[in-house]
């Protein structure tokens, strides 16, 4: 509590876009977020906004895409169907594990606001 992100947090909470560890019930606040875990915060946001989320692409051209965990794997997909996330240009791999730097999350935020305005 009365953190500058306290706010934020609850909302985001309450609106169900994130849930924290559902196994300790803790949030992580300081804890790095995962490319799925960004993801699925997307795709939360998306359905809570009523735009559609039924979109979903095989992940098997990704030499990783099996290893999406499986609370991600609809999100993972949405979102790689809608190029919200993409795999790393050299490699090919969704790195789904990976810490996201800023870089990456304003990329994948830009991405969605491209795709939800183009709905519009």
């Amino acid at each position: 509590d009365g953190q500058f992100y306290s706010k934020a947090v609850i909302w985001a909470a309450e609106a169900e876009v994130v849930t924290g560890y559902t196994d300790s019930g803790y949030f992580g606040t300081n804890d790095p977020i995962t490319r799925e875990q960004m993801v699925t915060m997307m795709y939360r946001y998306a359905k809570k906004n009523g735009i559609g989320t039924s979109t979903s692409a095989s992940l098997d051209s990704f030499p990783d895409g099996q290893s999406v965990t499986a609370y991600a794997l609809d999100a993972m997909k949405w979102a790689v169907t809608e190029k919200i996330i993409q795999g790393d240009g050299t490699t090919g791999l969704l790195n789904a594990w990976n810490s996201i730097n800023r870089a990456e999350t304003t990329a994948v935020l830009d991405r969605y606001i491209t795709y939800s305005d183009a709905l519009n």
